[in-house]
């Protein structure tokens, strides 16, 4: 058991030597134990101990209360467990920043699924084409994250941009109007007759925006409808947009979404002088301090292929 006695507190700098040695006090910080981390450094306990008691010789200090059964941090092992994460997190950095100046490696984007099948996956070949040494990641999810945490060096939303720590860009305005199959609008008389939505299946995004589209939509052009009467609701607007290609409705499409089914004709807009700006944009976040050539060129991409009309 380690002596419980005082060393005194020299200001000695630190040595080459100890380098080593604070690997393994991180070890034993990070398991508050000898044995973990014995095992994880594949030597023995007595090895670990033996590192550990010549550590705290040569700093002055004690880095741990040693009991019968366990090992604690004492204030100063805190501060030095607290130094090192903070100084391994800054190499990291250090290390991603010098292996990220060039256009190569790993690219990771997340997004809202929506925006990913409707806007990137449609594209996206133009920027492969342009960046082959580029290897993209891209993940989906229906909430806002931190990038920092999830290892994410871009992501894409629709909303509003939250002027936080990161670095947030309009890159596309957006506009929605209802859209439906042919077949639909005829069976339903809807060609310029947006009082007979009264009869028909609404079909609701109700995640993306965080509000009823199609009640803004109504009360903008004063129509009265009862957006609940007859709907269905979704959690994705891609999904409300795919029940409407099977004629299960009439969607409130974003228009930047839905331009591949307009151009197809597989969907249609029955009131084409009804469409309503949207207070939502749609924007890409990264972290300020990781500008880096290939995210920088993926923004520039993203902007000359959605202008902000």
């Amino acid at each position: 058991m380690f002596p419980n006695k005082k060393y005194s507190r020299r200001a000695n700098p630190l040595t080459s030597y100890q380098f080593s040695r604070l690997h393994t006090f991180e070890c034993v910080a990070r398991h508050l134990s000898f044995s973990l981390a014995a095992e994880e450094l594949s030597i023995t306990p007595s090895a670990v101990s033996h590192r550990i008691n010549l550590l705290e010789k040569e700093l002055g200090f004690l880095l741990f209360q040693r009991f019968h059964r366990r090992i604690t941090l004492t204030p100063d092992g805190e501060r030095m467990q607290w130094a090192l994460n903070h100084s391994f997190d800054a190499l990291t950095q250090e290390i991603l920043d010098i292996k990220n100046r060039e256009l190569t490696g790993s690219l990771t984007i997340y997004s809202h699924p929506s925006l990913v099948q409707c806007l990137l996956i449609p594209r996206i070949g133009d920027f492969i084409a342009l960046h082959p040494t580029i290897h993209l990641n891209i993940l989906t999810g229906q909430e806002n994250i931190n990038l920092a945490n999830r290892g994410v060096d871009l992501a894409m939303y629709f909303g509003r941009p939250p002027s936080d720590k990161q670095l947030d860009e309009i890159f596309m305005r957006e506009s929605m109007v209802p859209i439906c199959t042919e077949k639909y609008a005829k069976t339903h008389n809807l060609y310029n007759a947006p009082g007979n939505l009264a009869d028909c299946t609404l079909l609701h995004d109700r995640y993306n925006s965080g509000e009823d589209e199609w009640q803004i939509w109504s009360q903008h052009f004063d129509l009265g409808l009862d957006t609940d009467a007859k709907s269905m609701e979704f959690d994705r607007s891609d999904l409300a947009v795919l029940a409407a290609t099977q004629h299960l409705g009439v969607a409130m499409g974003r228009l930047n979404l839905v331009q591949d089914w307009i151009k197809s004709g597989e969907l249609i807009i029955p009131f084409t002088d009804m469409i309503l700006p949207c207070e939502h944009s749609y924007f890409m976040s990264t972290l300020s301090g990781r500008q880096w050539p290939k995210i920088i060129a993926f923004k520039e991409w993203m902007m000359k292929i959605t202008p902000l009309v």
